[in-house]
């Protein structure tokens, strides 16, 4: 799997880095304003000289040596990219085609590309029904490699005992917690576990850095399903649908519609960008045509 996500990179080798610095249509100037926040970071730490700024004091530096000394910030010269794949359980599930986590791994490919393209340094938070893993951004191409080799070890099969609950909470308050100012960050999830906690972190986190968001979803989930009945798992235990009555394609087709304006609702609340795709059609044209490439 990770030779594919690296076989991206061809299916991308023909756009421009000044096309794709210029994505204001779907980033939201994000390439026209390097950085939120400060736009500084920690360099070293030197003696202390008269006209040093008092805010800039190195207190761990003094406490250990005994004399003042304060803190040299270098401007930063790169834009931080953090790749955020929500990989919960109900990522594993696909019709056709393909199943959403592999939609997912695809879109962090396509995106980690592109953005290490744009001369950013990539990272990456991934998080699955059983463990989490942290890649660092890195000025080279080692962190986007990071990326790729665990989303190949989370595979496209689904836990043998997967959880009900979302992990698209848990991803957000691990993104609050590392994501530096400034930082560029690609949410991937299916989003169906929204909730006021998303909103309160989401909150927080888009204060200081820009975020993108993919939708990542099964044709199914929008479309009448075709009669007959259908066995579904719940945390109450495995139902069965039966789409040839009127009231359940009702009920269904209302889930649907209300899932889909919670995620629209999510991403204009903020002014995200929102980008659909679907596990069932090809990745690269679907991206390409969304951001206008």
């Amino acid at each position: 799997m990770v030779d594919d996500l690296v076989r991206v990179r061809g299916l991308l080798s023909g756009i421009s880095g000044a096309r794709i610095r210029r994505l204001s249509s779907f980033h939201s100037g994000a390439r026209e304003v390097r950085l939120r926040g400060r736009g500084m970071e920690y360099e070293e730490s030197r003696a202390y000289v008269y006209g040093d700024d008092f805010r800039t004091m190195d207190w761990r530096v003094m406490a250990r040596t005994g004399d003042a000394h304060t803190k040299v910030f270098a401007e930063e010269k790169e834009r931080r990219c953090l790749l955020a794949v929500d990989l919960s359980a109900s990522m594993y599930f696909g019709t056709r085609y393909g199943f959403k986590s592999w939609a997912a791994a695809q879109v962090a490919a396509h995106a980690g590309w592109l953005a290490s393209f744009a001369g950013e340094r990539i990272g990456g938070l991934i998080v699955t029904p059983a463990q989490h893993s942290e890649i660092r951004p890195d000025k080279t191409r080692s962190g986007l490699l990071g990326v790729f080799h665990h989303l190949s070890r989370a595979g496209i099969s689904p836990p043998l005992k997967p959880p009900f609950a979302s992990r698209l909470n848990f991803l957000l308050s691990e993104l609050n917690r590392v994501a530096k100012p400034g930082t560029n960050i690609v949410l991937i999830s299916d989003f169906l576990s929204i909730d006021e906690q998303t909103l309160q972190t989401l909150s927080a986190i888009t204060r200081h850095n820009q975020v993108s968001c993919y939708w990542i979803h099964d044709d199914c989930e929008l479309e009448d399903w075709p009669a007959g009945h259908y066995p579904v798992l719940t945390e109450q235990g495995s139902i069965g649908l039966d789409m040839a009555a009127s009231d359940t394609r009702d009920w269904l087709k209302q889930r649907q519609r209300d899932h889909r304006q919670r995620i629209e609702s999510l991403c204009t609340s903020f002014n995200l960008p929102l980008l659909p795709i679907s596990c069932n059609r090809d990745i690269t044209r679907q991206i390409l045509q969304g951001l206008g490439l």
